[in-house]
C-alpha cells in the first residue's frame, strides 16, 4: 500500500539517494492534501496533514469524546477496485493482530462517509524510524555507523518480536521497511509496525505466487524481484522468508545509513528494468561489497556482520529464519542499561496482554458479523453510486469540511476487540478501552494522558488561527 504514513507525525521517504542520508527526501508535512477534513465528524477534529501514501492521505485528529490524538488514513472514493482485496485485508489484519501486540499499530473504527473511508488509528507521535535515522546521519561522523550497534539492537528487538507475532499468528506483512516502522513518544520509544496492505494470511504449505509488484524495491528479496520461471509460469515463495529479507535492509539501513542494493538514477516509480537492475546487483554482489556502505562495514562487529551474512542468502531455504535470528549471538547480547530498562517495561506490558489473550473470550457470531459489514463498507467505498460532487476534471473531491454531515451520511464500524467479546454490547465505540492501554497501567495512563493532554492543548492553540473552514459546524 505504498508508505504508511499512517500514523505518525511528520514522515521523510526511506529511499536513500545515493550518498544521502536515510528519508533525505522528506513526503509527509509538504505533500498537498487532496483536501482538507475539517470538521471531518462532530467527534473530531482535525489538526494537520500527516502524510500520502499510493492510496489515502492521513491526517491528525484530536478525538473530543476520549481526548486523545488518532490518525486518520482516508481513502477517497471510489477505491480502484484493483485496491478493494488490499484495502480490506489491510484493515482487517489490523484489527486482528494490533490488539495482541504493544509494537503493532492499533485500528479503532472504520467510517464511510459519502467522499472517503476513514480508518481510525493510534497515533504514533515520534514519526518513523526513517527520520530518526536520517536525524542521527546529519551528526554521524564520515565512516561511522548512524545508529550505534546498542541502539539498533535495542529497535531491532522489538521489531522482530513484533514480526514473530505476526508469523505466530499465520500473517505475513511483505512490506516492512522504516517508513512503516513508528516511533511512541516515549524515551527511549517503542516501535510500532504500521501498514497491513500487503500482509496476507499464511496457506497450509506457507508458499505463495504473485505477479504483483508487492512493498518496496530496495527491501524486496530475489525471490520477490525476479518471480518468474523462464517459461513465464510464476515461482512459488515463502512470504516470512521475504520479511526476513527485509528485516535484514531495516537493520543495515539503520546502522549504515543506505542500501545494500540501490537503482542509482531513478527512485521514484520502478519499473522492470530497474527491479532487473536491483536484482542483478543482489544476485552478483554481498551485502558488504556495496559501494554505498563500503566505508561503514568495517565499523561493524563481527557478531552484525555474521548476521547480516546469514540473512542476506539467496536461496530462502538455507536463509535464517525469525526464531534463529531472535537466538543469534548479535541479537541476544547484552543491552545498554536504559535500553534494558525500556524493553522490561515493554515486556511486562506485553505480558499482561499476553494473559488477557488467554482469558478474553471472543464471539464468533459477532466477530463473522463485524467482517460481513467491514467488507461491505469496503465494497461500498468502491463504488461511485453513492459519489456526490465529482469534479468534471477528475477525481478532485470537495473539501470534507464542505460536506453536510448528517448521520444518514456516515457509517461506522466498531473495530475494537470489546465490540466482539463473548457477552458485551457491541455498540461501545465510544467508551472502549484497548488491551494495550489496560495492560500499560495505572503509571503509564496517567503519564500518558498529561503528555496528550498538553499535546492536544498545544495542538489545539496552534490550530486556533487562520483556519476558518475549521470552525465546528456541529
Amino acid at each position: 500500500m505504498g508508505n504508511c504514513n499512517c500514523a505518525h507525525a511528520e514522515t521523510k521517504d526511506d529511499r536513500i539517494p545515493t550518498g544521502g542520508p536515510a528519508g533525505a527526501k522528506k513526503i509527509g508535512g509538504d505533500a498537498k492534501p487532496t483536501g482538507a477534513p475539517f470538521n471531518y465528524l462532530a467527534s473530531h477534529r482535525a489538526i494537520k496533514h500527516l502524510g500520502r501514501g499510493a492510496a489515502a492521505d492521513t491526517w491528525l485528529f484530536v478525538d473530543r469524546k476520549r481526548n486523545r490524538l488518532v490518525a486518520i488514513k482516508l481513502f477517497p472514493r471510489p477505491i480502484p477496485a484493483n485496491l478493494r482485496d488490499s484495502t480490506l485485508s489491510e484493515i482487517k489484519c489490523q484489527t486482528e493482530l494490533g490488539p495482541g501486540h504493544i509494537n503493532l499499530i492499533n485500528v479503532y473504527e472504520a467510517i464511510l462517509t459519502p467522499d472517503h473511508l476513514g480508518i481510525v488509528m493510534e497515533y504514533a507521535a515520534g514519526g518513523a524510524l526513517t527520520a530518526h535515522v536520517a536525524e542521527r546521519w546529519g551528526a554521524a561522523k564520515p565512516g561511522g555507523l548512524i545508529l550505534s550497534e546498542d541502539e539498533a539492537r535495542y529497535f531491532f528487538r522489538q521489531f522482530i518480536e513484533a514480526v514473530d507475532y505476526c508469523h505466530r499468528n499465520n500473517t505475513a506483512h511483505r512490506d516492512l521497511k522504516l517508513d512503516n516502522t513508528l516511533l511512541d513518544n516515549q524515551n527511549p520509544p517503542f516501535i510500532k509496525i504500521c501498514d497491513f496492505g500487503f500482509a496476507r494470511h499464511l496457506n497450509a504449505n506457507n508458499l505463495y505466487r504473485t505477479k504483483s509488484h508487492l512493498g518496496t524495491p530496495e527491501y524486496m528479496s530475489p525471490e520477490l524481484l525476479r518471480n518468474q520461471s523462464k517459461d513465464k509460469t510464476l515461482k512459488e515463495y515463502d512470504p516470512r522468508s521475504v520479511d526476513v529479507w527485509a528485516s535484514g535492509v531495516l537493520l543495515l539501513v539503520s546502522l549504515c545509513g543506505a542500501f545494500p542494493w540501490d537503482h542509482t538514477r531513478q527512485h521514484d516509480n520502478f519499473n522492470d528494468d530497474q527491479e532487473l537492475d536491483l536484482w542483478l546487483q543482489e544476485v552478483n554482489k554481498q551485502w558488504n561489497e556495496s559501494p554505498f556502505i563500503a566505508d561503514n562495514v568495517n565499523q561493524l562487529s563481527p557478531e552484525a556482520r555474521d548476521l547480516l551474512d546469514r540473512i542476506f542468502v539467496l536461496d530462502p531455504s538455507k536463509r535464517i529464519t525469525i526464531p534463529e535470528i531472535m537466538r543469534h549471538a548479535w541479537y541476544t547480547k547484552a543491552l545498554r542499561p536504559e535500553h534494558q530498562a525500556a524493553l522490561d517495561k515493554l515486556h511486562e506490558e506485553q505480558r499482561q496482554v499476553d494473559e488477557h489473550l488467554q482469558h478474553r473470550k471472543l464471539d464468533p457470531v459477532k466477530v463473522a458479523e463485524r467482517n460481513k459489514r467491514l467488507e461491505q463498507l469496503v465494497d461500498e467505498a468502491c463504488s461511485a453510486e453513492a459519489l456526490q460532487d465529482i469534479s468534471s476534471h477528475g477525481r478532485q473531491l470537495r473539501p470534507l469540511h464542505q460536506l453536510d454531515f448528517k448521520h444518514r451520511n456516515i457509517k461506522r464500524l466498531d473495530l475494537t476487540e470489546r465490540a466482539v467479546l463473548l457477552g458485551e454490547s457491541c455498540n461501545c465505540s465510544e467508551e472502549h478501552a484497548t488491551v494495550a492501554d489496560r495492560a500499560a497501567g495505572l503509571e503509564k495512563a496517567k503519564s500518558g494522558k498529561l503528555h496528550e493532554s498538553a499535546s492536544i492543548k498545544s495542538f489545539e492553540s496552534s490550530n486556533s488561527h487562520g483556519n476558518g473552514a475549521d470552525k465546528s459546524r456541529e
